[in-house]
């Protein structure tokens, strides 16, 4: 009898020895791509627009959120009085509005001139046009912009920022504003360039 139950306890641990799991750790596959090359927080496995520019502001599919098609800048460029000369200190300002001309082909823009109320208005009407055509020769000649890529306008001082006349609103008033038109292309950066005539305080 002793002999049957050893036997049978024999039997029983080598069927369960047949059946035993092997557990070795082994290494976990990855099935989704969480890289982000682009450094814009959304992990490739899940980003649809792998070539965003640098500093884009993107949703959660890493997609630019906004698409502009206008924007306007005011352009720090100062002119003396009742003149149309661009002092060469300005040049890096227009060379700015140059190079993102430069790396979006298919954005357009328009130079205004404006003034301050001094003068009549026939005059500071020719005055901001000369202003606006001096900012668009330089484009042109100076950063090689092509010429139809440019318009200049001159608008006297019909679209003021403030009103009044001292010294310090005639400053504000004359300046140089360039809108630039079907920017479709250009994303909602996070870093603020262009504003549109904000009233300054």
């Amino acid at each position: 009898m002793k002999k049957v139950s050893l036997l049978a306890s024999v039997l029983l641990l080598s069927g369960c020895s047949i059946n035993i799991i092997d557990m070795t750790e082994k290494p976990t596959e990855q099935i989704y791509d969480l890289s982000d090359p682009e450094g814009d927080g959304i992990i490739t496995a899940r980003d649809n627009c792998l070539d965003t520019i640098s500093g884009a502001a993107v949703g959660n599919d890493g997609c630019g959120t906004d698409i502009v098609e206008k924007i306007r800048v005011k352009l720090l460029v100062n002119f003396d009085n009742n003149s149309s000369i661009v002092d060469a200190k300005y040049y890096p300002e227009i060379e700015k509005l140059a190079g993102l001309m430069k790396e979006y082909k298919s954005v357009n823009v328009s130079i205004e001139g404006h003034t301050s109320i001094v003068g009549t208005a026939e005059h500071n009407k020719e005055l901001s046009l000369n202003r606006a055509k001096a900012v668009k020769s330089i484009l042109v000649r100076q950063y090689g912009i092509d010429d139809s890529r440019v318009n200049a306008k001159g608008f006297g001082f019909d679209q003021l920022l403030f009103e009044g006349n001292d010294d310090n609103v005639n400053a504000q008033n004359r300046r140089i504003v360039a809108e630039i038109i079907g920017g479709k292309e250009i994303v909602d950066m996070k870093w603020n360039i262009y504003s549109v005539d904000q009233r300054e305080q």
